[in-house]
C-alpha cells in the first residue's frame, strides 16, 4: 500500500457509514433551518468521507496510528534448549515446558486433577 495510507479495513467502513449518516443529518438540519448544526454535520461528513475514500487521516498520522494492518509484525523467537545433547544424533534436545508433580516427578497433563499438598506444592490428586 501507499506510505500515506493509514486508515484501512473496518476503520474505513465505519468512517464511510459515519459520513453517510452525517450527510443525511446535515440535509435534514439544513432543510429545517438549523444552519449551524447542518453545517457542522456537513463538515464532519466531508472529513469522514475524505478519510474513507483516500485511506488517509491526519489525526491518525499525528498520533502515529495505522489501522491498515500492514504494520510491522512483532515476532519473538525463543531458543529453548536446555544444553543436553543426544549421543547418537548430536542435536540439542528441546525441553518442553510442563507442570510436574512435586511428589512423583511425573508431568501433569491438561485435564488431570491436581492441587496443592500440605507444603503448597502442586501434586496429582492421587499422589500422597
Amino acid at each position: 500500500m501507499d506510505e500515506s495510507t493509514n486508515v484501512g479495513g473496518r476503520d474505513r467502513l465505519v468512517r464511510l457509514l459515519l459520513a453517510a449518516g452525517l450527510s443525511i443529518a446535515a440535509v435534514r438540519w439544513l432543510h429545517s433551518g438549523k444552519r449551524l448544526r447542518g453545517g457542522l454535520a456537513g463538515a464532519g461528513a466531508l472529513v469522514f468521507g475524505f478519510n474513507a475514500t483516500t485511506g488517509y487521516c491526519g489525526v491518525n498520522d499525528a498520533l502515529d496510528v495505522d489501522t491498515t494492518g500492514d504494520g510491522e509484525e512483532v515476532s519473538i523467537e525463543f531458543d529453548e534448549t536446555d544444553g543436553e545433547t543426544t549421543a547418537d544424533a548430536g542435536a540439542t534436545q528441546v525441553r518442553e515446558h510442563y507442570l510436574t508433580c512435586a511428589a512423583c516427578g511425573e508431568p501433569i497433563v491438561a485435564g488431570q486433577s491436581r492441587g496443592p499438598n500440605s507444603q503448597g506444592d502442586i501434586v496429582h490428586d492421587d499422589c500422597p
